[in-house]
C-alpha cells in the first residue's frame, strides 16, 4: 500500500520550493531541511541536485554567492550543522557528498597578504561520495577526489587524490582506500 505525503509534508515541500525560487536556486529536485533553514545570499548561480539534505538543529549552515559566481551541489548530498560556504569564483561539490558540522569551505582568502600580493580566489572541487569530518576548511584551490575522507579538524589547501583519507594542517593522505565501484558512504 503506497502511503499519500500528509499535507504539512506538501506545505513544506511548497515553502522549499518557493524559498528556493525567492533565492534565485536552481534545484533538480526539492531539497530537504531539517531544523532550521540555512542562510542563503545568493548574487551568482547555486545549482542543487536531487535529495540534497540540509540539517542544522544547533547553528545554521550561511551559503554566500557573490556577484558571477557559481554553486553547484550534487545529488544526494549533506550538509550538517553551521556549515559555511562562501563562493567567490567556482565551488562545486558532488554527488553524495557529506558535509560535517562547522566546516568551512571558501574559495577566497577574502583579504591581500601584502600590497603586492592579490587577493586569492581560486576554484574548489570536492569529489563524489567524500566525507568532510567536522570542523575542517577547505581553502581557495582546493581539490579532493571522489570517495575520499578529510579527518575532521583537517585544512585542506591542496590535492587530495581519489580514494584517500587525509588528515592535518594542512592534510595530507595518511591512507589509501579500498573503494568498491558503486558503493555510497550512508
Amino acid at each position: 500500500m503506497c502511503k499519500k505525503p500528509s499535507l504539512r509534508r506538501k506545505l513544506k515541500g511548497l515553502s522549499i520550493k518557493l524559498f528556493c525560487k525567492r533565492k534565485k536556486i536552481t534545484v533538480s529536485g526539492t531539497p530537504s531541511f531539517s531544523g532550521a533553514w540555512p542562510y542563503i545570499s545568493n548574487k551568482g548561480t547555486i545549482e542543487l541536485g536531487e535529495q540534497c539534505h540540509f540539517r542544522s538543529f544547533r547553528l545554521h549552515q550561511n551559503i554566500s554567492v557573490l556577484a558571477g559566481a557559481r554553486l553547484e551541489i550534487g545529488d544526494g548530498s549533506f550538509l550538517n550543522d553551521g556549515v559555511n560556504i562562501c563562493a567567490s569564483k567556482s565551488i562545486k561539490i558532488g554527488r553524495n557528498a557529506k558535509i560535517g558540522d562547522m566546516t568551512y569551505i571558501f574559495d577566497t582568502d577574502f583579504h591581500q597578504l601584502s600590497p603586492e600580493r592579490e587577493i586569492k580566489k581560486a576554484s574548489v572541487a570536492i569529489g563524489h561520495n567524500v566525507w568532510i569530518g567536522a570542523n575542517s576548511m577547505i581553502l581557495a584551490g582546493a581539490s579532493i577526489g571522489d570517495n575520499s575522507v578529510i579527518a575532521a579538524g583537517s585544512i585542506v589547501a591542496g590535492q587530495i587524490p581519489a580514494n584517500s583519507l587525509a588528515a592535518g594542517t594542512p592534510a595530507k593522505v595518511i591512507k589509501t582506500l579500498n573503494i568498491p565501484n558503486g558503493w555510497l558512504r550512508t
